[in-house]
């Protein structure tokens, strides 16, 4: 089967890997002169199956209304008039109760490990280097009712088989002695063992050269202009150096 992959970020390329191990042919459309340009470029690169929290909360509501005149929120609300963004909203704010919160980190945590242990198969794979750390992540807290609250969460990952360590100042200071002169400021803290980090756009750029290794046509400094269909199915996209016809499409944009 030939397959086109729009996008060559982080997403696009490791689906073009995979497809390719499938046995496929695979062509990869990116608008841009090389791989990992946009938000592959310089993303956090973090590979934390231990921060796996959902984004939906019952903190998260009111993050969205302070965000409105504070800049310091982890979660931004920029309201449009748009029939499309108000109906992501009522079903974002639907998941946001403590019950839903709780089921969709454990989906997400097994998720994330997930993609931790593909991630791991693909680099065994490939020899593929991108600077990855894998000495764990901590995180701590500067209060106690945020250290207290972060402690039961963990729980959750717990659950899902991810190793969370509970961590007094002390043991917080003792772990990353940079902050110690930040004491006063530490109440606790949490450290995740198989955590690790990376820099997506080495990672992206080395897997797209072994991708091409393997026979991917790649095709940089092409931009999809539009989509035809045949009998009701996308039969081709139209792109800035011509039309590319596929037996399959995959959206990694």
């Amino acid at each position: 089967m030939h397959v086109v992959v729009l996008g060559a970020g982080v997403v696009g390329v490791s689906t073009a890997y995979q497809l390719l191990k499938d046995g496929h042919s695979v062509t990869i459309l990116e608008r841009e002169a090389e791989a990992a340009q946009f938000t592959s470029y310089a993303n956090a690169g973090l590979v934390a199956p231990g921060h796996a929290y959902a984004w939906g909360s019952p903190a998260a509501p009111g993050m969205m209304l302070r965000s409105l005149y504070r800049g310091d929120q982890a979660i931004r609300f920029s309201p449009r008039f748009s029939m499309r963004q108000w109906r992501w909203s009522l079903a974002f704010l639907g998941q946001c109760t403590a019950e839903r919160a709780a089921a969709n980190t454990c989906i997400k945590a097994r998720l994330c490990q997930y993609s931790q242990s593909m991630l791991d198969e693909v680099t065994g794979e490939t020899g593929v280097e991108y600077d990855g750390r894998s000495g764990g992540l901590l995180y701590f807290y500067r209060s106690p009712e945020r250290y207290s609250a972060a402690s039961k969460k963990a729980d959750l990952l717990r659950e899902q088989g991810l190793e969370v360590r509970q961590l007094s100042r002390d043991e917080v200071i003792e772990t990353d002695p940079g902050l110690e002169t930040a004491r006063h400021a530490v109440a606790g803290g949490l450290y995740t063992p198989s955590d690790s980090s990376g820099d997506a756009r080495i990672f992206t750029r080395e897997l797209a050269k072994a991708c091409a290794g393997m026979g991917a046509d790649i095709r940089y400094n092409t931009t999809v202009t539009g989509f035809v269909r045949k009998d009701g199915l996308l039969h081709s996209v139209e792109t800035t150096s011509g039309p590319v016809a596929a037996d399959a499409f995959v959206l990694c944009l």
